[in-house]
């Protein structure tokens, strides 16, 4: 089973070292947090929904805590009921200038800022609100802990990142660390290919290591 106890293990054997587990625990952490902001089909999401309040324009985590985790935006639509509409994107100043002059009705803009987001007009009733995009998926919370994406899908991603940082910056070793940054740059470019060729449009938009 992929879990974070499996693979602090195999880093471990990799390389062949029993005394670096507080490293290589730290790198694992490390490298997750790089690889967050790196959009794979494993980190997008269209499930995230809530509802709006009457005369409330902004929203954050004490809504729906999964606002502030929102890297990219796609789309975020509102449904009534009855139809669902897609929201145009507005600034930050945009919104603020159209809200002072708005009165509340059904929302037909938004804008993302301060980890928030803000719906313009305000909501004059209760709609739900769907967000589209690349979210913030966390690491797991024990070593046991199963079916998180990060072990289940980047499982391998994060085994040569954390063995090139230990590598690295803690045993001093240049060549191994090299031997896994390629590696690394390997299973990288194979998961933005597998990303690319699940959207819809097959377009592969070329990638940078």
């Amino acid at each position: 089973m992929s879990t974070l106890g499996a693979l602090k293990a195999e880093i471990a054997d990799d390389l062949l070292r029993s005394d670096l587990s507080t490293q290589i625990a730290s790198e694992i952490s490390n490298a997750i947090r790089y690889f967050q902001n790196k959009r794979f089909y494993f980190n997008e999401t269209r499930g995230e929904t809530f509802a709006t309040v009457e005369a409330q324009a902004v929203y954050s985590s004490t809504d729906d805590t999964a606002i502030p985790d929102f890297i990219e935006i796609d789309q975020i639509t509102v449904t009534d009921g009855t139809s669902t509409w897609e929201l145009d994107v507005l600034t930050p100043k945009e919104w603020e200038i159209a809200t002072a002059l708005a009165t509340g009705s059904r929302p037909t803009g938004y804008a993302y800022f301060n980890q928030s987001l803000m719906l313009y007009p305000t909501p004059d009733d209760a709609y739900t609100v769907r967000m589209i995009g690349h979210i913030k998926k966390t690491a797991p919370a024990t070593d046991e802990e199963a079916g998180n994406v990060w072990m289940t899908e980047a499982y391998q991603l994060l085994r040569y990142r954390a063995a090139k940082m230990v590598s690295a910056t803690k045993m001093l070793d240049s060549g191994r660390a090299q031997l896994f940054a390629n590696l690394e740059g390997d299973e990288f470019q194979r998961l933005k290919a597998e990303t690319a060729a699940r959207v819809t449009s097959n377009s592969v938009a070329p990638t940078e290591f």
